[in-house]
């Protein structure tokens, strides 16, 4: 089974960027939260995709510059994302920075990625409430 995106919020004060090396249809830029941007439409906030956004796979923890040609992206203002299937049951990632780590273990199925007002990461399963953050 897989994991798919199926939701992604912006609660940050500014745009961000989705990216797919595997499938460009997958790119979307996602404007400010509605109440960081007062009078606009937010740029499709928050965003869900026209068909869920497949989580690529890929085996270990590779390096930010191993992953980039492979794993899905967010770039948020406080870092660029790379995160990924890491084929055991959990949704690995890494920041551009490497300071920021993702690590939600959870079974496949569909997730739901919020950026939070800090331009960080939050994952949850599409039906959850419990979160990873990163």
């Amino acid at each position: 089974m897989a994991y798919h995106i199926t939701l992604v919020t912006n609660n940050s004060n500014s745009s961000i960027a989705i990216t797919n090396p595997a499938y460009e249809g997958d790119s979307m830029l996602v404007g400010p939260a509605p109440a960081n941007n007062p009078g606009s439409s937010a740029g499709c906030n928050p965003y869900t995709p026209s068909r869920p956004i497949l989580v690529n796979k890929i085996s270990g923890n590779p390096a930010y510059t191993e992953a980039l040609p492979k794993a899905n992206n967010i770039y948020t203002y406080a870092d660029n994302y790379c995160f990924w299937d890491n084929t055991n049951s959990a949704v690995n990632g890494v920041g551009e920075k490497g300071t920021d780590k993702i690590a939600f273990n959870a079974s496949a199925g569909d997730l739901q990625i919020t950026v939070l007002t800090s331009g960080t990461l939050s994952f949850v399963k599409a039906s959850a409430s419990a979160a990873a953050s990163r």
